[in-house]
């Protein structure tokens, strides 16, 4: 049996080596081809094109790399038209994934969704397109089994529970932080980075006293981090957030991260000002870190974009240091947030239903 899975930025490459580390051992024959990553590779995927290497951010940036993504696009089909796998796995990115499911679904071949594209977040109407385009979607919270029952009934979804809480573990009992220390996460790519640290850099300067660690999510990223009191760390940013009284962190898979650690957090975020016009006309949810989401409240404090004032973002912070009954007020609507993903076993979930399917 063959299987091509598409993946195209850090952190689908990591979920994605879950599930086909998981293919390996539920179907040891499998032979596992297709684009994402080194963790993929590491897995024991055959890798023909390393789409993590290339991962953008916001609309400007996405017009600016559009014909080499299209080039990607139609090499991938042919790759798929010539090897025929018994079905495609796409993983999350969404921007190039949904069109990629479409030219697939026209060449007849067989595909499969793994952690769905936040329709219910900015554009509802593409369900309609997913539920032609695509033959089972795997979802990891669980409201989008309901939602898109709504939206596109003739879908088949399963909800498999959220990854991280196989890579993460959740504290069984309070742990006990540094109350100097300031977890610093500027995001994963290089556009973010670059719009993010500045401003946090400037919420350093406002906050005397603190310690502050900055993880650079790839070695690539760590020279744009630098500022006299942080220190730099690379790679796993999970025993600092075992550890950090709070974190300040771009939103994204850090969030949800931190949520599943118990770390408080303040979420900062920056775009480019027409991506972040264009996502305001089309965003149908009223915060952007996906804790709050899946509260259905402001659990943690979001500035995003003209909001994201280094004087108001640390005004907050110090607010959260010195207030230890906060800081265990959001650590208790964080657990409960955790608690709704589902427990381990999200990869094997996933593989299962996969090999179930083309089997």
């Amino acid at each position: 049996m063959k299987l091509m899975f598409v993946a195209g930025e850090a952190s689908g490459d990591g979920h994605a080596a879950a599930v086909i580390a998981a293919l390996r051992r539920q179907a040891p024959a499998v032979e596992v081809f297709g684009a994402g990553g080194p963790r993929m590779a590491a897995a024991g995927m055959e890798l023909v094109l390393d789409l993590t290497e290339h991962a953008v951010v916001g609309l400007v940036e996405v017009l600016k790399n559009y014909s080499k993504f299209r080039r990607f696009l139609h090499e991938l089909v042919a790759v798929a038209e010539q090897r025929q796998p018994a079905a495609v796995v796409l993983v999350d990115f969404p921007g190039f994934n949904l069109r990629l499911a479409s030219a697939l679904r026209a060449r007849g071949l067989r595909v499969i969704y793994y952690i769905s594209p936040q329709l219910w977040a900015w554009h509802a109407g593409r369900a309609r397109q997913i539920e032609r385009d695509v033959e089972l979607m795997l979802t990891i919270f669980p409201f989008e089994k309901e939602w898109y029952a709504r939206h596109a009934p003739r879908l088949a979804v399963e909800f498999v529970g959220h990854p991280l809480l196989d890579r993460v573990e959740v504290p069984e009992s309070a742990t006990v932080r540094d109350e100097r220390l300031v977890l610093l996460l500027p995001g994963s790519r290089e556009a973010e980075v670059r719009r993010i640290f500045p401003v946090m850099a400037r919420v350093v300067d406002e906050l005397p006293g603190y310690e502050f660690v900055a993880v650079a999510a790839s070695a690539s990223l760590a020279p744009l981090i630098r500022h006299s009191r942080v220190r730099v760390a690379t790679g796993n940013a999970v025993e600092w957030m075992r550890r950090a009284t709070l974190a300040l962190t771009a939103s994204g898979t850090a969030t949800m991260e931190c949520a599943v650690c118990g770390c408080p957090m303040i979420v900062i975020y920056r775009v480019n000002w027409l991506t972040y016009w264009v996502g305001r006309a089309v965003v149908q949810v009223n915060w952007l870190a996906m804790p709050n989401v899946l509260a259905g409240r402001e659990v943690v404090p979001e500035f995003i974009q003209h909001r994201a004032r280094p004087r108001m973002i640390a005004e907050t912070a110090r607010g959260l240091l010195t207030n230890p009954a906060r800081r265990e007020q959001m650590q208790g609507e964080l657990a409960n947030v955790v608690a709704g993903l589902g427990g381990k076993g999200a990869a094997e979930r996933a593989a299962a239903l996969i090999l179930d399917r083309v089997r």
